[in-house]
């Protein structure tokens, strides 16, 4: 099968390529590095891989890169609601523009199938136990553009097209393009480079899913053509932030936790999630425990594989921040742009 991965050399697509390419399948990778770390996506990616570099905000590049292809899956952008916060219209662009002209040009190309990484962030705070019937709650601009995204692309991709929206849990563990600034990722990693893991309150619950895992679930989505919209992760992976914390401190040798009072997070998205649906469909796919991906994390430290794991490097907030100041990575503008913004600013005018 003819794969495109949008954003493919990232901390999620470097692993699904990795996984996409041994089980045969031909994957292009399209990426445009925005974080300018020195990534050689040689080094990234499979050997077998293409990797094509670019703006996935440019039509005609998307263009190009759909003629031909099978599926092509967005999963590229701006995570999370700080680094989201850092350019409002820029996080607009790569989380709600770019996934909508690339949808434009899948389905002008007559590929098949279009596969949308979306998010459990999706929720934002919910009392009991969210479901894919759900209505959506989003509590920031990261949430409404994936919000916005899933809503608008049924009917920008047609009835050529399958759609798939995949609702992440929080994602841990290890990666080519490594990431250490997800609530697991940061506290495994600090706790085995400082024996510390600082917990302020730590009441808000968190699904979470290994990295590993959310790749097994791409490829099981593209090869058995799930349509609809599902989450991401399995029912057992659901924890307090607290708990989490203190998950690492009993699997990293002497780290303690460093309490302090419950604060007014700026990210207040606290929801259970319930995974059923995939778990129906693909039993034991998200099987990957918290344990085992801070061990992968921990691990990393304590060989040396990651030197210091404070470093921007490691953190797609500080590196996004970095990027913006030096001008290396600005607007795109264009029609294209300033039309799905529109969109934006029309659907969330009232908020």
């Amino acid at each position: 099968m003819r794969i495109v991965l949008l954003g493919g050399a990232g901390y999620l697509g470097s692993v699904a390529s990795h996984h996409l390419a041994s089980r045969g399948h031909h994957v292009t990778v399209v990426d445009g590095l925005i974080y300018r770390r020195g990534d050689d996506p040689a080094e990234l990616l499979p050997a077998a891989a293409r990797f094509v570099p670019g703006d996935l905000r440019d039509r005609s590049l998307l263009t190009r890169v759909a003629d031909g292809a099978d599926v092509v899956v967005h999963l590229g952008g701006i995570v999370g609601e700080p680094a989201s916060r850092v350019d409002e219209r820029l996080a607009v662009e790569l989380n709600y523009a770019s996934p909508m002209i690339a949808a434009e040009a899948a389905a002008a190309a007559g590929a098949g199938h279009y596969v949308f990484f979306s998010s459990c962030s999706v929720y934002g705070r919910h009392e009991g136990t969210v479901d894919e019937d759900t209505d959506p709650n989003p509590l920031g601009i990261y949430a409404r553009t994936k919000v916005l995204a899933e809503r608008r692309l049924p009917a920008v991709l047609g009835d050529g097209t399958a759609l798939t929206s995949l609702r992440l849990a929080t994602v841990h563990g290890a990666s080519p393009r490594q990431r250490l600034d997800s609530v697991v990722n940061s506290m495994a990693s600090r706790a085995a480079s400082t024996g510390r893991i600082p917990l302020n309150g730590g009441s808000q619950r968190r699904p979470l899913v290994h990295v590993g895992d959310v790749a097994r679930v791409l490829a099981a989505v593209v090869e058995q053509r799930l349509v609809g919209a599902w989450n991401v992760g399995a029912d057992s992976e659901n924890f307090t932030i607290g708990e989490i914390a203190e998950t690492v401190a009993a699997v990293v040798p002497g780290a303690v936790i460093d309490r302090g009072q419950e604060r007014d997070e700026a990210d207040a998205r606290d929801y259970r999630t319930s995974f059923a649906r995939l778990e129906r469909a693909l039993p034991g796919v998200c099987s990957t425990t918290l344990k085992e991906g801070v061990r992968e994390i921990a691990d990393l430290v304590l060989t040396g594989r990651v030197s210091d794991p404070v470093l921007p490097q490691y953190d797609n907030h500080r590196g996004l921040v970095a990027a913006v100041s030096a001008g290396t990575l600005g607007r795109a503008g264009g029609a294209d742009c300033a039309r799905f913004a529109a969109e934006y600013d029309a659907a969330w005018s009232a908020r």
